[in-house]
């Protein structure tokens, strides 16, 4: 296709009667009644997350027999990458498939990696002109177990963390609330174990963010009453689309379900990052599960400025591949936003 020179264009010059007639809609009280706030520009940036290729990273190990994956993360980890995609090629992939300019990770695709390969890591990005979000914490401990060894096992876990974001130049850790005891008691441990987390965290330039990710942590209510009481600049959240499903005593298996359109709006004010979870599109490219519009909607009307993840599960018997399923819930985000 042959582009024009943009110089060869002349600008058509604005006659009187035009300029009167603008003037007049200026000028008139019809326009100044208007709200001129809902017409300010906001540029959305898209992310995409590592987990929406776990299937061609994992290359299936953890849906198969999610124990031995387990064992295999920490005794061998190199034994869970059985996919096609090396994580390190990850930043090449997300720029050059998908079209993204910034990424965000799994700690488990690269669990007991040195300081080497997150500097390599961090060269990759630069050469493919790809920014590194953050890193998702997972299989770390539980930071509200009630258990104190347990805990302080899990906050030292979870710190290295700190400094290997610190490499790539993210600027978050996402954590996890899980734990045990009563819900009071969590929050206790939880807000503890997130004080030394952030106190460290800002030595480094980095935020310390919570997922609504399974036990209380999926009630939003309970989530920004820890965070209001740690009292920490650095301490936020990543919203997740769904993930509403909550119960005190069991992480995954929610006896109760907040609604997640209110869950989003309540915690947006607090976010530092946006997951836009996808599972399935039906024949007009929408999510079958979650109105994006709607989502979109609630996200234009808050205050938020930073990256929106693109998370494409791939569950179920039906579901589309990986890479149709990023390209959908891209493109609904960038339809809707």
């Amino acid at each position: 296709m042959i582009v024009s020179n943009p110089s060869t264009f002349k600008k058509p010059l604005m006659n009187r009667k035009t300029f009167l007639k603008l003037s007049a809609l200026l000028s008139s009280s019809l326009f100044l009644g208007c709200d001129l706030s809902s017409f300010k520009k906001q540029n959305f940036k898209l992310s995409l997350s590592q987990w929406s290729l776990h299937k061609t990273i994992f290359g299936g190990t953890k849906e198969k027999d999610y124990h031995q994956w387990k064992k295999w993360l920490n005794e061998s980890p190199e034994k869970v990458l059985q996919g096609s995609l090396h994580p390190l090629d990850f930043p090449f992939v997300a720029k050059n498939t998908y079209g993204f300019n910034a990424v965000d990770y799994v700690n488990t695709f690269f669990f007991r990696e040195n300081e080497d390969y997150f500097t390599e890591l961090k060269k990759r990005c630069k050469d493919n002109d790809v920014e590194s979000v953050l890193i998702m914490i997972d299989e770390e401990g539980m930071l509200a177990d009630l258990d104190t060894i347990n805990r302080k096992k899990a906050i030292e876990n979870h710190r290295k963390w700190l400094y290997k974001a610190a490499i790539l130049g993210c600027h978050s850790i996402r954590v996890n609330l899980h734990g045990t005891g009563t819900k009071e008691e969590q929050q206790e441990n939880s807000i503890e174990s997130l004080t030394q987390l952030c106190d460290e965290a800002k030595t480094l330039n980095l935020d310390v963010i919570i997922e609504n990710h399974g036990g209380m942590s999926s009630e939003p209510n309970w989530l920004l009453e820890i965070i209001k009481k740690t009292e920490k600049s650095n301490l936020g959240t990543m919203v997740d689309f769904d993930n509403f499903k909550y119960s005190e005593t069991k992480i995954w298996d929610g006896e109760y379900t907040y609604d997640r359109y209110k869950g989003v709006e309540l915690l947006l004010p607090y976010a530092k990052s946006v997951s836009a979870k996808s599972y399935s599109f039906n024949n007009l490219g929408d999510e079958e599960t979650i109105d994006y519009k709607r989502m979109a909607e609630i996200i234009k009307k808050s205050d938020f400025k930073n990256h929106i993840s693109v998370e494409f599960e791939g569950e179920g018997e039906n579901s589309i591949s990986e890479k149709e399923g990023i390209l959908a819930t891209k493109n609904l985000l960038e339809k809707y936003l």
